[in-house]
């Protein structure tokens, strides 16, 4: 139980950090090779290391959604809601996030499809041959868990506290 906790708090931060990580590493090792570097045969590795930057920084955006939905820290327009009366006030954010919610299991649909058309195609990534359906599996997860982290808000009753940054939805309450 306790590992399944730590991956519950903790998962989207750890693969945001992850993933800066090796995108800063890989763009600094490109532009020092680049500069002072390039005519060793580390120059022809710079090619790799731009494109594993840029997996792991549409892998980043992808984790950092996700953690925007644990936190509650999407961005919404909320100010027609606070019209609604107090007694419905819980439930005003229902209807987008229902909506999301959809939309984030039509997401993941789709993205499986695309990772198993991927798989009987077999194309590979241009620079470090990594087969597509590996970074295109990125698709269905991030997806599937934002799905998860909207039901897991509801369902422990997070989704009427505040949100990331400390502050009360609809901001007039």
């Amino acid at each position: 139980m306790p590992l399944i906790r730590l991956i519950d708090r903790r998962l989207e931060e750890t693969m945001i950090v992850l993933c800066c990580t090796i995108m800063v590493v890989g763009l600094s090792f490109t532009a020092i090779v680049r500069y002072f570097l390039s005519g060793t045969p580390l120059g022809a590795m710079t090619h790799m290391a731009e494109e594993l930057s840029v997996f792991a920084f549409v892998f980043l955006l992808y984790f950092g959604s996700v953690l925007a939905a644990r936190e509650n820290g999407h961005f919404r327009v909320s100010a027609h809601l606070d019209m609604v009366p107090a007694r419905l006030r819980h439930l005003r954010f229902l209807v987008g996030d229902l909506l999301w919610l959809g939309f984030c299991i039509f997401a993941t649909w789709q993205g499986v499809k695309l990772v198993q058309i991927t798989m009987r195609s077999s194309e590979p990534s241009m620079s470090l041959n990594i087969p597509m359906q590996f970074i295109y599996a990125i698709i269905p997860v991030a997806f599937a868990l934002t799905a998860f982290r909207i039901v897991q808000r509801y369902a422990l009753g997070r989704h009427r506290d505040e949100d990331a940054f400390g502050l009360v939805e609809g901001g007039g309450e």
